[in-house]
């Protein structure tokens, strides 16, 4: 069973603030001959038997995989790929090498760049999707349609998506919560339905609130959706939001918050004590660093991902395995820097090698995490639990509890190692507490390259009081000088005048820093069109 392209096929749009109504139903094909004709679906009859209910929570979920881009559902916006190659098209670790990515990569982008235009404008219509089903399954939690327990699960499942939507728009439209400036802006809160012409005047009336009040909102949805949700459900315990989905979402937000007391709250209800495995939902390490990869459907450290397959995915366009990988069928856009694979923190002999590709027609390394470039079919890795261990890490550090970090440090990274024994951090290797997060935040760009953290990261330390990233780092920029020039082997030294000019580091004072609110919305919305970033 699956739910793809008919879902694609069957939608009507109202455009209004900087969002796209959609209906809220997708289905299988076998389910659609039992129900009325598509196009005669609305609020009226989406949430009036339980088959409808599930469809529509369904149709959340494609919202959070795939809208549209250029007036087609491609690219995987907001989450099917797109913040995933996003994430990493800001960073330094992955070099971009057609001009593909191009805009992205060198901060080229203005209010008419598409692939901001698109995130901006398939986030906010995926928040509309998720606040239309929300109130719909209320209603028929209510009426008796559907238990008050599925009726919570539901509920639950769109306050996650919700949250998960909005703190990704934060990190590239808005300001961390330590820098000052452009107004304080953070995000416009929709939190009710926009289906109607009265509900779209009043939107138009809603401003950005300010970074506070959205993460605010973002951990209230979460605190909500870990009181409504289940361990698991069911249908599919790793791409359906679960409750530890709820908590290990809030340790990345309130990581993204600086509050490091209450990253550490979160995390032990996931990770109690040494040998770390969650009492909610089952979640621990696999014992190969490959195998949330290679079985990214059923393995136990996946906690949320976003489901694709071969008949809906980001497209070639778009799709990770089509951009990143260098195999049969991929495109090799996109291949890893060797400012992370020539790092001294990743050893020769680390497992995670493994998920590397060499190609020696470009003498390059490429990621080879998603590894069915025809296909296009592996989920978009979200959440998984060596990221909560890490954030664990990195918030026990800056509370003092070095002897914690430590352990949780070495718990992600010896599963990696070829000898454990010999090769584990010890308290001695770190002379200051500086030291000692360099190798954690380190371990997170090992550990989680290709999935798309590098950018949030930059954008969270830009300020840090220990080891702040600045801004946008200096990035190599590819052309033929980059082949053949001795230094694609691991351990090799980099030679900084390989850095062009046209790829150097950019200040987080820099109107580039954050994207701008799109042209869509500044003609459409004349709120937040007295509300654009600074600098645009």
């Amino acid at each position: 069973m699956t739910y793809n392209r008919i879902f694609k096929q069957i939608y009507t749009v109202t455009l209004g603030v900087a969002i796209s109504i959609f209906p809220l139903l997708t289905s299988c094909e076998s389910e659609v001959v039992d129900l009325e004709p598509v196009d005669r679906l609305s609020d009226a009859t989406a949430y009036t038997t339980p088959n409808r209910c599930e469809l529509s929570m369904v149709g959340a979920y494609d919202a959070a995989q795939c809208g549209i881009y250029n007036d087609s559902y491609s690219r995987g916006y907001p989450f099917g790929a797109a913040s995933i190659i996003q994430g990493e098209m800001r960073g330094e670790d992955m070099i971009n090498t057609a001009s593909f990515y191009q805009i992205t990569y060198q901060n080229t982008y203005s209010v008419s760049t598409a692939n901001n235009l698109y995130m901006w404008q398939a986030s906010f219509e995926a928040i509309n999707r998720y606040n239309t089903v929300l109130a719909g399954q209320t209603k028929a939690a209510a009426d008796g349609v559907i238990t008050e327990s599925i009726g919570n699960q539901y509920k639950g499942e769109c306050l996650f998506l919700r949250a998960l939507t909005y703190h990704h728009l934060m990190i590239h439209f808005a300001n961390p919560v330590n820098v000052g400036g452009n107004n304080n802006y953070g995000m416009p809160l929709y939190l009710t339905p926009i289906n109607t012409p009265t509900d779209i005047e009043e939107a138009l009336k809603i401003g950005r609130s300010s970074v506070e009040e959205t993460y605010a909102q973002i951990i209230k949805d979460l605190d909500d959706a870990e009181k409504l949700l289940p361990e698991a459900v069911a249908a599919n315990s790793i791409t359906r939001a679960s409750k530890g989905a709820a908590i290990a979402l809030k340790t990345r937000v309130y990581l993204h918050k600086r509050d490091w007391a209450n990253v550490m709250k979160e995390a032990a209800k996931l990770a109690p004590s040494a040998p770390y495995s969650s009492p909610i939902g089952g979640y621990k390490l696999e014992s190969s660093p490959a195998t949330p990869f290679t079985s990214y459907a059923n393995n136990s450290e996946s906690i949320f991902s976003v489901e694709n397959n071969s008949d809906d995915n980001g497209s070639v366009n778009g799709a990770m395995s089509a951009m990143f990988s260098a195999r049969t069928g991929g495109r090799s856009l996109v291949t890893i820097s060797p400012t992370i694979y020539n790092t001294s923190y990743w050893l020769e002999d680390d497992k995670r090698r493994s998920l590397l590709f060499y190609r020696a027609s470009d003498d390059f390394y490429f990621c080879d995490k998603y590894q069915n470039p025809t296909t296009r079919e592996e989920y978009a890795p979200i959440i998984r639990y060596s990221e909560v261990l890490l954030n664990y890490a990195e918030a026990a550090l800056r509370s003092g509890n070095k002897d914690l970090a430590l352990e949780l440090l070495n718990t992600v990274r010896d599963r990696s190692l070829a000898d454990p024994a010999t090769q584990s951090y010890k308290a001695e290797d770190f002379g200051t507490t500086v030291d000692m997060l360099k190798a954690i935040l380190w371990e997170r760009r090992i550990e989680l390259f290709g999935e798309g953290f590098r950018w949030p990261d930059i954008h969270r330390l830009a300020v840090d009081n220990l080891v702040p990233s600045g801004g946008i780092p200096a990035k190599i920029a590819y052309n033929t000088k980059t082949k053949n020039k001795g230094i694609f082997k691991f351990g090799a030294a980099i030679d900084e005048s390989w850095y062009l000019a046209s790829a150097k580091f950019i200040p987080y004072t820099d109107k580039r820093f954050l994207w701008p609110i799109p042209i869509n919305d500044l003609l459409r919305n004349p709120t937040l069109a007295k509300q654009q970033n600074a600098g645009w």
